[in-house]
């Protein structure tokens, strides 16, 4: 599994749990703490660093990993996976952290909830994800693939994955209403974005530092799509994050 577009999110470190249960011996429940720290797109709009709190539950159906709950309809094996849920997505874009004075006249871009599927098949993975709390009603599709490779107490996990987001979700992402334009005397043009994609690759590691405690360290790299970057908010078409956290499993 992948870490999905690497956001420093909550929703990032659950799915980035998914590895780190599988290297500790399917333990069935963790806490801990990660550190997040990623470039943003955004025009005039610093790198975001965050700590994040980790706490999970693994069981043969029903799992949480915060802000993710789900169930595996087909249970995890070596083979494949299926998996349905609920998950919280962060927007990853805050008109008041720009220095941009007409980009902090936008409107807020709020979070949403998502209902998910999820398929893996060996080391393809395959997630479908839809709004459901009516912020933009739009859905992603990302398709990525990520090779474990165990080195003594080490397992390294590089990884490429591409995104296809829908017109509605990008609008809420990348987009500018004319309503937004006019508020900033036409200093920003309105921009209708249509759908987006994004490519990313990413190498985690995971270090066994004890029988229940592992350490994480990963680092992704992030490149979008022209209909991304042609929008008048967005100043950079590629970003890099980096995640760094430790968790006891038990």
């Amino acid at each position: 599994m992948n870490c999905r577009s690497f956001q420093p999110s909550l929703s990032v470190v659950a799915t980035c749990l998914l590895l780190t249960f599988s290297a500790s011996n399917h333990a069935a429940g963790s806490i801990g703490i990660m550190g997040a720290l990623s470039e943003s797109i955004y025009t005039d709009t610093d790198s975001d660093a965050q700590a994040l709190p980790n706490i999970s539950y693994e069981g043969e159906r029903f799992y949480f990993k915060l802000p993710e709950i789900g169930y595996h309809v087909i249970p995890e094996s070596k083979m494949q996976a299926l998996s349905v849920g609920l998950s919280y997505q962060s927007a990853g874009f805050d008109p008041d952290d720009s220095d941009n004075s007409d980009i902090r006249l936008l409107d807020e871009r709020d979070d949403s909830v998502m209902a998910f599927a999820e398929y893996r098949f060996g080391l393809l993975n395959t997630q479908i994800a839809q709004d459901i709390s009516g912020e933009h009603d739009g859905y992603s599709v990302q398709l990525s693939i990520g090779l474990p490779l165990p080195s003594g107490n080490w397992v390294f996990i590089p990884s490429i994955s591409h995104q296809y987001t829908s017109s509605q979700m990008s609008q809420h992402l990348y987009g500018v209403s004319q309503a937004e334009s006019n508020r900033t005397s036409g200093r920003l043009s309105a921009y209708q974005t249509g759908s987006t994609s994004q490519n990313s690759i990413g190498l985690r590691s995971i270090y066994k530092a004890s029988q229940q405690t592992n350490l994480m360290l990963a680092i992704n790299h992030t490149v979008y799509s022209d209909s991304v970057f042609n929008s008048p908010i967005v100043d950079k078409r590629r970003k890099t994050s980096f995640l760094a956290g430790i968790i006891y499993n038990f």
